[in-house]
């Protein structure tokens, strides 16, 4: 029988652990008895035992006056501990569970090292959770666990957290209190335990938290009923292109499982399904480890350009076939060559990482296969061969059409920059003075600082001084005449700056140091910054400054472009969240290459001929081309800081 304080029949039932005032010789956490004066100890004991008996016969309320009447007379703190613990114990049975926490927490607060802490503790958890406190019981459920000796409490501490974490709906951690537990319990006990864990597995958890615990066992019980669970959620919903993903994953995990040939035997029959389609799509995407998010966001855009394709150009025929890229065997290399045998695609979308495109380098030139990545920020991709392709968000993009607008919509002419001392810094700045001296204007000044810098008043100084040793100007202040009748003060100089804008590329926090700092020394020009700025953070760092501030980026939430918004309905509707940019970008990827079918492509050939020829490629937001280097030049956003908020000016 599991050790636990229960209510049974309106009595709070304790058991030989619970009870505080019994024999327990095995408990490694009950401390020697403590000897107190015989005359004051007998007449406290003689009320504690009396308030017991009360309480056994259900005499409550007079078990509560004799306790009252023990607490006055100031016991001693082992007879104190018992009365609080007793007092606590009936008032949670006579349904006063609020008044029973606070004595709880009072023999906590007083008493931090007793014996009775870990028993209390217990007993504040359950009232905790009765009291739809869920995350104080786990607190005080957890300590329990931590520091006790015994297994029987840890056994009973594990049991209700499990509870606790199943109130909040957190049923992974749930699962793993589970495990622990069993750890502590005999066969039947595991059984049951085990009985559990499947019931949170089949009917309590969704596709989220699913994945999070194969993410915790992704080699062992239970990661495996995770993964069948996966399976069977994806085939029953009519998602294959996932079902057989999963399946893909769980052979490798757990080839000698039970339900591997039931495996295999599915994976045949939708490999099968991908192949009859006329036209197929490889997708080289991570579905697991620490870039599972992004693949997930680029594969759900992926399958949205499918489900478009097929409504709206009438591609019916096309399939898709997924490889993990972040549980491979072999080199990454050759598990792409076996999806390129196996399934002949008329072209592929990933990988996502610039070091996996040098991993495999020509090998998009020696199958024929066009690759688009859709978030490597490499600036050259077609260095890797003449197949390769981008969709991704370059700085290159970023900073151009940055400067174009700055130039040619706002009449700027004039600029400084002030960078971090990293190699984004150092990047951005290379690219922004190529872009400003292409477009014809002037740059005047360079400053770096380190990210670690809490004052750059130095390069600010030196920025200002080169300024007005070119363009800048420093004037008298005027005065007016009523200020010249009295006494001379010193005169104040106004400093102009001579340029028009100031690149500040960096993270939100340095734009708060700079952007104040600026402002310290008279210089309020317009800044402008890359999508690094497009964090709302930005808003609780910078409070000065940044205000008509102008950055670019790929994507827009609350763009007012018709196409962009319904795509942005589309995708939440369809998978329950707002997209990112890696959805944005993979969802090109996969238009361009449906746009190319319907267009008559018929091979990977024919797919490339198209992304070199073409200057009306269908990109989300407008019409595109790919450029010498393969990058997808399409629009980029420009936004504004305007009043605590983002909004988009082109």
């Amino acid at each position: 029988m599991r050790v636990t304080v229960l209510l049974l029949a309106g009595l709070f039932l304790v058991s030989e652990v619970w009870l505080p005032w019994s024999v327990r010789a095995n408990s490694s956490d009950t401390p020697a008895p403590i000897i107190v004066a015989q005359q004051q100890s007998y007449s406290d004991q003689t009320l504690l035992d009396k308030a017991k008996t009360n309480f056994e016969i259900q005499e409550f309320d007079e078990a509560l006056s004799t306790l009252e009447s023990l607490i006055d007379r100031q016991p001693p703190p082992s007879i104190l501990q018992e009365a609080y613990f007793l007092q606590a114990a009936i008032l949670r049975t006579t349904n006063h569970e609020q008044s029973a926490a606070s004595i709880m927490e009072q023999l906590l607060d007083e008493f931090p090292m007793s014996p009775l802490a870990n028993e209390t503790r217990l007993l504040l958890g359950q009232l905790y959770l009765t009291l739809e406190q869920p995350e104080r019981a786990l607190t005080v459920l957890q300590q329990v666990f931590n520091f006790a000796a015994s297994p029987g409490i840890r056994q009973e501490a594990l049991s209700q957290l499990r509870e606790a974490y199943i109130t909040q709906g957190q049923h992974v951690d749930a699962i793993k209190s589970a495990l622990e537990e069993i750890a502590l319990v005999d066969y039947e006990q595991r059984a049951a335990l085990k009985s559990i864990i499947q019931d949170m597995i089949l009917q309590a958890m969704d596709e989220s938290s699913l994945h999070n615990l194969i993410e915790a066992y992704p080699d062992r019980y239970p990661g495996d009923l995770a993964t069948i669970r996966l399976i069977e959620l994806h085939t029953s919903h009519g998602d294959e292109v996932l079902a057989e993903r999963d399946i893909r994953m769980f052979l490798q995990h757990f080839p000698e499982h039970p339900y591997a040939q039931t495996a295999m035997a599915l994976l045949q029959s939708f490999m099968h399904k991908i192949k009859i389609n006329t036209h197929v799509i490889a997708a080289f995407l991570p579905s697991s480890g620490p870039l599972k998010t992004f693949g997930t966001d680029s594969l759900n855009g992926i399958r949205l350009a499918l489900e478009d394709g097929k409504q709206q150009l009438g591609l019916s025929s096309v399939g898709l076939v997924v490889k993990d890229t972040a549980t491979t065997v072999n080199p990454l290399r050759s598990e792409i060559e076996q999806v390129l045998n196996d399934f002949k695609p008329i072209a592929a979308i990933g990988p996502l990482l610039s070091r996996e495109i040098q991993s495999i380098a020509y090998l998009a030139d020696d199958y024929e296969v066009p690759m688009v990545t859709p978030s490597a920020t490499l600036l050259d991709v077609r260095r890797f061969g003449s197949y390769w392709f981008s969709t991704a968000l370059t700085a290159t993009l970023q900073v151009r059409q940055l400067v174009d607008y700055a130039m040619n919509q706002l009449g700027h002419t004039r600029f400084c920059i002030i960078a971090p001392q990293t190699a984004y810094g150092r990047e951005m700045s290379q690219l922004f003075t190529q872009a400003v001296e292409y477009f014809g204007g002037e740059l005047i000044a360079v400053e770096q600082y380190s990210e670690e810098q809490t004052d750059v008043a130095e390069q600010i100084i030196r920025l200002k001084d080169t300024d007005l040793s070119l363009y800048g100007t420093l004037e008298e202040e005027k005065t007016s005449k009523k200020k010249r009748g009295k006494k001379k003060k010193k005169k104040k100089m106004i400093y102009t700056p001579g340029f028009d804008a100031i690149f500040v590329p960096g993270k939100p926090v340095n734009l708060a140091l700079i952007s104040s700092q600026l402002a310290f020394y008279d210089i309020n020009t317009p800044l402008l910054g890359a999508n690094s700025w497009h964090n709302p953070e930005i808003f609780r760092w910078a409070r000065h400054g940044i205000d008509h501030g102008i950055f670019t980026d790929g994507f827009f939430l609350d763009s007012p472009d018709p196409s962009v918004h319904t795509f942005i309905e589309r995708y939440r509707t369809r998978f329950g969240s707002a997209p990112s940019l890696f959805a944005v970008q993979a969802y090109d990827a996969a238009w361009l290459v449906l746009d190319a079918i319907r267009n008559g492509a018929t091979s990977g050939t024919d797919v490339r001929k198209q992304f070199l020829l073409r200057h009306d490629l269908p990109a989300l937001n407008s019409f595109a081309s790919f450029g010498s280097t393969g990058v997808l030049n399409r629009k980029i956003y420009i936004l504004q800081v305007d009043n605590g908020r983002f909004v988009q000016i082109h």
